[in-house]
């Protein structure tokens, strides 16, 4: 076959193409599914128990709509933005295991090494748990915030690390590593301790350097109830149709569990890091996504910090969060390549119920 020969397009030629308008329907979607957000937003936002909420949709890396709607702040009036931080709670628990990863990646550390490699002093009750066993919630680590009063009575006070894994360190395990799953906050807890020995950085600082830096996500940080935070949301309860300022909770106390605040927008480019191989390896994105598979031979619905089943009818890669005066959720549906982040910062509205139906409303006929 003769060899083919590219010949540059005459410039008047190529000028008028460039001239031509583009299809009439490749102009609208965007800008149709933003407006169906909007109103789907602006529906929800009529609720009783509103306050503000921060959404994000993505197409693949597309933003198609980055937005807060409502008040930042009750008592003085203030509007939330797009800039405005929310505590994201649980959201929260998917840097974590990407911090976990990203040390791996480092050859720091190994998801099968024994938590008492990093922590020789915590008490394992003579079983083995794994640092994929705290990841994957099948460690048998009673959750501190299970305890009732025990926990309660000192929720508001920063504590530091000996204090707070004392309230559960010498109760037995719930079970034995790897033969069942339970969601575990004091697990997580006990990863950001790894992350801090392992890297020799307080957990703040290592996701910041690792992830938050580098990925521009520059409305994401640890909470801090010291800190002054130029435009972040107070939360609230709603009860017999009057709000009250969230209770008050001590910023160390959630660690690596929940301590997080962001924004809509934010969480979105942070997944999209994360599945387009820039926040951690492909190799490891893979991993998170792959379900636990208990000793019975059951897989569970859960990878590392992330949630795995199906939402709106398609696969979903997700993850909700709620902390007080706060709730959020992150969802990634692979086969549509559709992101949607929604963050509130009332107790009453729920972010997961708007997050399903913006899922829904956009899913259609795909």
């Amino acid at each position: 076959m003769a060899e083919a020969t590219l010949h540059p397009m005459p410039t008047l030629l190529l000028a008028a193409l460039l001239a031509l308008p583009l299809p009439t329907t490749a102009l609208q979607a965007p800008a149709a599914e933003a407006a169906r957000v909007e109103a789907i937003v602006q529906k929800t936002m009529r609720q009783p128990g509103a306050v503000a909420v921060s959404v994000a949709v993505a197409r693949g890396e597309e933003m198609l709509y980055e937005k807060a709607t409502g008040f930042a702040d009750l008592e003085f009036a203030i509007s939330a933005d797009e800039q405005t931080m929310f505590r994201i709670g649980s959201v929260t628990k998917q840097f974590t295991a990407a911090a976990i990863l990203k040390l791996a990646e480092r050859d720091k550390l190994s998801l099968d090494d024994p938590l008492t490699q990093f922590l020789p002093d915590y008490p394992t009750h003579g079983h083995e748990i794994t640092l994929r066993h705290l990841l994957t919630h099948t460690g048998g680590v009673p959750s501190y915030t299970d305890l009732g009063p025990t926990w309660q009575v000192s929720i508001a006070r920063e504590l530091p690390h000996d204090e707070l894994v004392a309230l559960w360190k010498d109760l037995p395990l719930e079970f034995t590593p790897g033969e069942k799953w339970k969601y575990s906050n004091s697990g997580y807890y006990l990863l950001g301790m790894v992350i801090e020995k392992v890297s020799g950085q307080d957990y703040a600082t290592f996701l910041r350097e690792a992830f938050f830096d580098p990925l521009k996500l520059t409305r994401t940080r640890y909470d801090s109830n010291r800190d002054v935070i130029l435009n972040r949301a107070q939360g609230y309860a709603f009860e017999k149709d009057t709000f009250f300022n969230d209770d008050l909770l001590g910023m160390s106390q959630p660690g690596a569990a929940g301590a997080l605040v962001s924004t809509a927008g934010d969480l979105v480019r942070w997944q999209q890091a994360l599945v387009g191989g820039r926040a951690v390896s492909a190799a490891s994105y893979e991993e998170m996504t792959l379900p636990f598979l208990l000793a019975s031979g059951r897989e569970t619905s859960y990878g590392l910090g992330l949630q795995l089943d199906t939402q709106a009818g398609q696969r979903c890669v997700w993850h909700g969060g709620g902390i007080n005066g706060f709730n959020s959720v992150l969802m990634y549906f692979p086969d549509a390549s559709l992101h949607v982040a929604v963050i509130s910062n009332s107790e009453r509205l729920r972010a997961d119920a708007l997050g399903l139906a913006l899922a829904e409303d956009l899913l259609q006929g795909q």
